[in-house]
This record gives C-alpha cells, sequence and structure tokens, in this order.
C-alpha cells in the first residue's frame, strides 16, 4: 500500500494593510499561468517558504520590491491524503520567524520538516556525505533535501538537481525508491561505528608499538635491534642480562674471597666467617622488630580513633537521654482535628484519646528509657574494653621499640668489630669491586628498564584484546548487513524510474514526432552512486539546448510515476517553475505537449491525490487541467 499523497489547494499572502491575496489549486494538473513579470515565480518561493525553510521570509535571495517588507504573512491549505492541514509563517511577528504554524501551533522550521515526513510515511534517515569511515557525523536526510527533486525552481535548469551534491542527490533517490532505510539502517550504522572503533583502537596500537620501539630498542642487543622491540627480543635480552648480573656477583664473590684470604690472617678468618654470620642475624632481627612496632602503632592508632567514636556516641546518647526527660511528660491536650481542650471523661483501663483498652502494665514511657540505658551501657563497656586494649597495646610498642633498640645496638657492635677487616679487604680489592659494582649498577638499571619495557608490551596486548572484542561483535553484524545489502534489487528499482522517464520522453514523440532523437534513458543506481546515460554517456555530455529541458521534465515524470508504488516514498507532488528560455531558446506556448503526459498520468485512478503545479506563459487549450491565471504585470 502506498503512502497518503501531498498537495496544494490554496496559497495566501496577507499584506501589511491586512489585505490577503488568495489562490486556489486542485489535485492533478494546474497551470500557474501569467506574462513574464506577473509574480508566478514569488508565488512559488512562498510557497517553497510554507514547506520549512529555515530563512527569514520568503524573499530574502533577492527582494529589490521590498516584498518582505509588503507582505507580514502568508499561509497554504496542505491536503495528505484525507487530512487537511492550514500551515503559516509570519515573518514580521517578534518570535515566529523561524517557525511554521500548523493549525496555529507553531513548531520549528526543522520540526515541521519531522512532522511533514512523518505524516507522508517518509522514514527519516541519517546518511553518510562521502566515505561513510570517515568518522564524520552521518546529516538528516531532511524534507529540504527531497523538496529540491519535488520543486524545480526557475533558476534551477542547468542539473538534475542543481546545488546539491551529488551524495545528496543518491541518498534522496535511493529514499524515494525505498531503499534508503534499507542502506543507511541502524545495522550499518551501528557495523559503521564498530569499525571506526576498531580502526581507532588499531591506530592507538600502532602508535604505541612505534613509540615504544623508538623509546626502548637501544636496550637490546645489537643482533636483535633490527627485529624491533617485541616478546621474543625482550625476553632474550631479559635472559642475556640476568645472566651477566648472576656472572658479575659471582666474580665480585670470588673477588672479596681472594682479598680476603690475602689480606686476613689465618686466625682471623674463623671470627670474621661469624661475625659475618653474627651481622646476618642482627640484620634481621632489626628488620623484624621495626616492622612488629610499626604494625603496633598501626593497630593502636586505629584502637584510639575508634575509642574516639565512642565517646562521641556516648555523648550523643546522654543528649538523647536529656531531651527524653525534658519531653516525657507532655500528653495531648487539645483536640489535633478542632484544636479544642479534651475534657478527659474516660473510662476506666481506657485510653483517653483512642478509647483503646490500656495493656496490665502500660509501661510504654518506660520502655523508651531501658532501651536508652541499655544503649549506653554497651557503649560504656566498649569503651572500657577499647582504653584496656590501648594499655596492652602501649605496653607492647614499649617491648617492640626496646627490642628494636638491643637488636640495632648489636648490630652496631658487630659493624665496629668488622670495619678493620673490611678496610683491609678495600685496601686490597676496592678498585676490582668497584669496577664491578658500577657493571652491575648498569646491568641491574638495564635489567630494570627491560623489566619496564616487558611490562609495557603486556599492556600492548590490551589493545589487541579490544579490537578482537570488536571483530567479535562487527563479524556477525557485517554479515546481516551484507544479507541485507543482497536482498535489495538496485536493477528493479531503477527500471522503474527509467521506465517512467522513457514513457514520458515515448509520449512526447506521440505528440510530436521526432521531438527525442536521441537513446532512451539508461539509469545505474547502487549503494554509493546513481548515474544518467543518454546512450553511453552521461546525460549532460550528450544533451544540450531543449533536449535538456525534455530530460528534466522526464525526471520529474518518472518521479511522479512512483508514487503509488508500494514501498517507494516519493509523495505524489511536483512543482516546476518553466524559464522563459531555455539555453537561449523561448520555451513557447505552442509547446503544451510537454505537459501532456502529465494530464494522462495523474488522470489514472492510483493517481488520484496526486499534483502537478507547473507555471507558463499561456498553455493555451490545454484540457484537464485547473488554470491559475496572473494578469497584473509589474513593472519596475
Amino acid at each position: 500500500m502506498s503512502a497518503p499523497f501531498l498537495s496544494i489547494r490554496g496559497l495566501e499572502r496577507r499584506l501589511a494593510t491586512g489585505n490577503v491575496e488568495h489562490l486556489t489549486f486542485e489535485p492533478g494538473v494546474n497551470v500557474f499561468v501569467g506574462r513574464p513579470n506577473t509574480g508566478k515565480t514569488k508565488w512559488l518561493q512562498t510557497l517553497d517558504f510554507l514547506l520549512g525553510d529555515t530563512g527569514a521570509n520568503p524573499y530574502e535571495q533577492s527582494d529589490v520590491e521590498g516584498l518582505a517588507e509588503k507582505y507580514e504573512a502568508a499561509s497554504a491549505v496542505i491536503c495528505i491524503g484525507d487530512e487537511s492541514f492550514r500551515i503559516e509563517r509570519r515573518w514580521r511577528e517578534a518570535g515566529a520567524k523561524g517557525k511554521v504554524f500548523v493549525e496555529d501551533e507553531g513548531m520549528p522550521a526543522k520540526d515541521f520538516q519531522h512532522w511533514l515526513m512523518e505524516k507522508l510515511g517518509i522514514p527519516l534517515v541519517n546518511f553518510p556525505k562521502g566515505n561513510p569511515m570517515s568518522g564524520q557525523t552521518w546529516p538528516e536526510l531532511s524534507f529540504r533535501t527531497l523538496l529540491r527533486h519535488i520543486f524545480r525552481q526557475q533558476r534551477f535548469w542547468s542539473g538534475l538537481v542543481d546545488q546539491q551534491p551529488d551524495n545528496e542527490q543518491h541518498a534522496s533517490l535511493l529514499l524515494f525508491l525505498g531503499l534508503a532505510e534499507r542502506i543507511y539502517s541502524d545495522d550499518y550504522g551501528a557495523l559503521v561505528e564498530l569499525k571506526l572503533k576498531s580502526m581507532r583502537v588499531r591506530a592507538r596500537r600502532d602508535h604505541y608499538r612505534e613509540t615504544l620501539n623508538d623509546l626502548a630498542v637501544e636496550l637490546l642487543d645489537s643482533d636483535d635491534a633490527n627485529l624491533g622491540v617485541n616478546e621474543t627480543t625482550v625476553a632474550v635480552t631479559l635472559k642475556r642480562l640476568q645472566d651477566e648480573v648472576e656472572r658479575l656477583q659471582k666474580r665480585k664473590l670470588e673477588v672479596l674471597t681472594t682479598a680476603s684470604n690475602a689480606s686476613l690472617p689465618v686466625s682471623d678468618r674463623s671470627r670474621i666467617a661469624e661475625l659475618g654470620h653474627a651481622r646476618a642475624v642482627a640484620l634481621e632481627d632489626v628488620t623484624v622488630a621495626r616492622q612488629k612496632s610499626l604494625g603496633a602503632e598501626e593497630r593502636l592508632a586505629e584502637v584510639r580513633r575508634y575509642r574516639a567514636d565512642l565517646e562521641a556516641e556516648i555523648e550523643r546518647m546522654g543528649r538523647v537521654a536529656d531531651a527524653s526527660a525534658l519531653l516525657a511528660d507532655l500528653k495531648v491536650t487539645p483536640c489535633p482535628a478542632c484544636d479544642q481542650e479534651i475534657i478527659p471523661d474516660q473510662k476506666p483501663n481506657h485510653c483517653f484519646v483512642c478509647h483503646q483498652h490500656l495493656p496490665e502494665e502500660p509501661e510504654i514511657a518506660g520502655l523508651g528509657e531501658v532501651r536508652l540505658q541499655f544503649e549506653q551501657d554497651r557503649l560504656s563497656a566498649e569503651l572500657l574494653e577499647a582504653e584496656e586494649l590501648i594499655a596492652i597495646l602501649e605496653r607492647d610498642i614499649e617491648k617492640q621499640t626496646k627490642a628494636y633498640r638491643d637488636a640495632d645496638e648489636a648490630l652496631r657492635t658487630i659493624e665496629i668489630e668488622l670495619a678493620p677487616a673490611r678496610r683491609a679487604v678495600a685496601a686490597v680489592a676496592q678498585a676490582d669491586v668497584s669496577e664491578i659494582d658500577v657493571a652491575l649498577g648498569k646491568a641491574a638499571e638495564r635489567q630494570r628498564q627491560m623489566g619496564r619495557v616487558a611490562g609495557a608490551l603486556e599492556l600492548g596486548k590490551s589493545f589487541d584484546k579490544q579490537i578482537q572484542a570488536l571483530e567479535d561483535e562487527i563479524k556477525p553484524l557485517q554479515e546481516k548487513v551484507d544479507e541485507a545489502n543482497r536482498s535489495i534489487d538496485f536493477n528493479a528499482a531503477a527500471q522503474k524510474l527509467e521506465d517512467g522517464m522513457n514513457a514520458y520522453l515515448d509520449a512526447l514523440n506521440a505528440q510530436r514526432p521526432d521531438t527525442w532523437n536521441h537513446s532512451m534513458v539508461e539509469i545505474d543506481i547502487s549503494k554509493s552512486s546513481t548515474s544518467f546515460r543518454v546512450g553511453r554517456k552521461r546525460w549532460r555530455d550528450a544533451l544540450g539546448g531543449t533536449d535538456s529541458l525534455y530530460f528534466l521534465m522526464a525526471y520529474h515524470f518518472g518521479l511522479l510515476s512512483l508514487s503509488p508504488i508500494a514501498d517507494m516514498h516519493y509523495p505524489g507532488m511536483a512543482i516546476i517553475d518553466v524559464p522563459g528560455e531555455f539555453s537561449g531558446e523561448e520555451v513557447k506556448d505552442s509547446e503544451n505537449f510537454i505537459v501532456q503526459p502529465f494530464i494522462d498520468l495523474l488522470a489514472q485512478e492510483e493517481f488520484e491525490g496526486t499534483q502537478l503545479i507547473i507555471t507558463g506563459a499561456s498553455f493555451a487549450g490545454l484540457q484537464g487541467v485547473h488554470v491559475q491565471r496572473q494578469t497584473h504585470v509589474h513593472v519596475a
């Protein structure tokens, strides 16, 4: 079933004086005739403005006549299917310039376009301007964009849709043919977004790897430098550095042993060994004692904070007890409804307010006091426990501090006794040990840096995981989109428009032989482009002069022929402002035959409700049309 058609039934302009100028149109073919300069184009500019133009007034493109001041508002009655609506623009009213009033309800021009497309059953889609993967936001395919195909202005006869980019023309045709919502679907939009995310993550990963390689390649072995920074080269370098550190440590031990044997008497060596062992034990004792002391201090600080919280809570409970003592004797004396004093007329053992039977032991107030006292007793007990625990921890800290001082004193005693032996060994092996320590420090530093590089490589793997996760989402969505695209018959859709255009050209030849002497129009439509050919050439290269006029008229005829076709979205209306001259040739009244195919088309039953408004100087003698004539010539 086709969507409802759009048609114009009436058009008005209100002068600043309050007078109204009015035009009437009907379904079918309307010829809007009059000599040059009778205002036909200005009327159509007014209609164009009413149909969602976001400008300030209908005549802002060229208003040498001062029409924007002469008129203060315009309105039209539009018919959509079986419904009629009055739309109005008030460009001289404060706050109303950018609004379209539908039945006196104002809405922004963009919202009006949405409303109109919804009423016409035209889906709202977003389309890519250029490469879908460019990352640019997809603009909305608005009614104003579609109107460029529906309404051909007098100044736009040099191209299919003058001054409209190819991608907008293509998207508009796809929408008219019922393909745009299938191509530019939500799934396709989501797929493009996922692919863009994947591209961005890949770019970040590549940049990360390049930066890491530039920073870390000098840490690699010379043989591996050309291979770059990767898991294999980093693992090999780490293994070599570990071997180097172990070799240097072993070499240092050998040097120290040799120096010790050379500088210390045999009789002192056993004592030195004992002191070395004792020093290691003392150092361990110092470390353990210090850790225990720090742990006890942390626990003490935590318990002190807990004690402070308990004291604050006990103080709060005390304030609650004081408040309850003050308020305990308060009773309800006035009536809560009328605020009069309540007379204590009551039955024995009944409440004087609610008159319910009182329990045998109505100690209700006392229960609150008991609960409050219980909480105070509990908090006091916990505070006492906290005080005891603090005392225990303070004694433990004193004990750990004494153990730390004793262990530190023992360590210093051993260090003092070992000092002469160290000086003796250093005198023999100082240079060798220093050289080994320098090499060991360099190797350890490189080892630490390579460890960071290895960690950075692990971080780089997160990019691979992100990419894989995106690819896992992309794959089924890509298959779904591809399957949807495979189900689209571009050739069949193009054939519908092609048949309509060629039917018009055949109709011209039937009425006036040899009017169209060229090959038939051929249309190629794909997901990304549209081309119109006459023979083997693009239509603009193949045609000139009046033939281009016939071609563009055929385009409007072809679009109108799509109107009743199910699942297509052409709204069943065309507005054509024919120029007085076309490519230097006068468009004569005798060429009424360019309108006759439209008359025959719109007379068919399935085109009931569709409309063509076309301008001309006379179109005398045409049958089956509604004539709207302008007679007053405006002289500059």
